[in-house]
């Protein structure tokens, strides 16, 4: 079995520039996923010199992790809002979302973009008696909201009550991606294996500081990386916390599908040509314990559907304290877009697009609603509970040690070792954001951090922030 994404599963790359000097721009925009690409392609013909810096190579974070779905039929994303604000806002977002998959079938027909899109039935399911009435209530809203929503049915998975819209979609986020720098010949504009490990203000510019000692200056920030590498000024880790799903893939002939269960325990299933992508198991980041044991739930209850699993991998999502994104301005001069609440597709290529708008002085209709320095209702409750999942983080990943793991002091610096075929991999225990101790994830073969999810390759090398550094053991230190 391969235990990456099916996504990833092909040759990509592009000609991206060599950062051998300082340079200045306007704009920089940190982070080469789906939010990062569509804020530089909504700013290509611009008059601000925009750039893009991505830690890895584009395309291959959490991007490549999901499940490529286009949709507005979200599990019970309509529900939190309203409890949390009112149907009106709930019924905002629900514009918003319907608004982004408009633009990018847009973007993909502008450009001609080949990342197999494809219209398909969407789902929502509950296998509960007690969450039918919540199930029914979320039919007539989106009836009020003129979405032409069926009671339906489905084979594929017990249930008890199923709605259903056919004005969705299925595409390939990878190939987006590489499409649209292609065609766009954006790749001029991109620099790989650069992140960003400080940034300082200096009068109206900032310095930005990179891991290859050169410094980037510019007039704005476009903060489009996953989960930002910084606590100051927006104080991250309290503003949401980390959701951790697993996923399989293998061949089975199915029809177009999108389907996902209303509430947690979430499952999530997709067609992609001749194979299904399973999605299951999501549980708080802090708390997921052992790997293994939830990947061996996953393809256990694969059998139930009738495939045989290829692909084996992991994702994590940001989820808010309301359930919305935090999508523009932080301070002077520097943006957010972030926190999906596992919906990136439309969201993360709807967030560049927002990004642009605000940055080229545009108003915009959701400004206000995703506003990063909105009042949040309830959100000092959160908050704790957010800084609790932090704590829950250190501790499990002190105490829950993997027995495929050595642990051990050399000259005062606590390791980890890991031994395989190809010999011994020696890394830094703990993460080089907050120090939280790492876990060892022996299907991906990744060290994974449970407060703040940042991963790490086997050699210790980066591969998601909000960490900037690596953590490869160095024993001349």
């Amino acid at each position: 079995m391969k235990n990456f994404s099916i996504w990833k599963d092909g040759s990509f790359s592009i000609n991206s520039c060599n950062l051998d000097s300082d340079i200045e721009c306007d704009v920089l925009i940190i982070g080469g996923g789906l939010t990062g690409i569509s804020t530089l392609y909504h700013m290509k013909d611009s008059k601000l010199n925009c750039i893009l810096v991505e830690q890895n190579k584009i395309g291959m974070g959490v991007s490549a992790n999901s499940t490529g779905k286009l949709t507005y039929l979200q599990d019970s994303m309509y529900n939190k809002i309203w409890k949390k604000y009112d149907k009106i806002t709930a019924s905002k977002y629900l514009e918003s979302q319907r608004d982004a998959i408009n633009l990018v079938k847009n973007i993909i027909k502008d450009n001609d973009l080949e990342c197999d899109l494809t219209k398909s039935k969407s789902y929502v399911y509950t296998d509960s008696d007690k969450e039918i009435d919540s199930l029914v209530e979320l039919k007539d809203f989106l009836i009020d909201n003129n979405i032409d929503v069926k009671d339906d049915a489905l084979d594929l998975v017990e249930n008890k009550y199923v709605i259903s819209v056919d004005d969705t979609y299925l595409f390939n986020p990878v190939k987006f991606i590489y499409e649209l720098v292609f065609k766009c010949n954006l790749d001029n504009y991109i620099y790989e294996g650069v992140s960003i490990v400080k940034i300082d203000r200096d009068e109206e510019y900032y310095l930005c500081y990179t891991n290859l000692d050169r410094v980037i200056k510019c007039r704005y920030v476009v903060i489009a990386s996953h989960y930002p590498y910084f606590n100051l000024p927006f104080l991250f880790p309290i503003k949401g916390s980390l959701e951790k799903s697993y996923l399989c893939s293998g061949h089975k002939d199915i029809e177009n599908i999108s389907l996902i269960s209303y509430n947690k325990p979430f499952v999530s299933i997709r067609n992609y040509r001749d194979y299904i992508i399973y999605l299951s198991n999501s549980c708080i980041n802090s708390s997921h314990g052992n790997d293994k044991e939830r990947f061996d739930e996953l393809l256990g209850s694969a059998k139930y559907l009738k495939f045989t699993p290829s692909y084996s991998w992991s994702n994590i999502d940001i989820m808010t304290n309301d359930s919305l994104p935090y999508i523009g301005l932080i301070k002077e001069n520097m943006f957010i877009s972030t926190g999906y609440n596992t919906w990136g597709m439309t969201n993360g290529i709807f967030g560049g697009y927002i990004v642009s708008e605000l940055l080229l002085g545009r108003s915009n209709k959701y400004s206000d609603l995703f506003d990063p320095k909105r009042e949040i209702s309830g959100n000092v409750l959160e908050s704790v509970k957010n800084s609790y999942y932090s704590v829950e983080g250190i501790v499990n990943g002190f105490f829950k040690k993997n027995d495929s793991i050595e642990y051990k002091n050399i000259n005062g610096d606590s390791v980890c070792i890991y031994r395989d075929s190809e010999g011994e991999h020696i890394v830094y225990r703990k993460c080089p954001h907050m120090g939280c101790y790492l876990m060892f994830n022996e299907v991906e073969k990744t060290w994974d951090c449970p407060c703040h999810g940042s991963r790490f390759d086997i050699d210790g090398k980066c591969i998601s922030g909000p960490a900037n550094k690596d953590i490869s053991y160095k024993s001349d230190n």
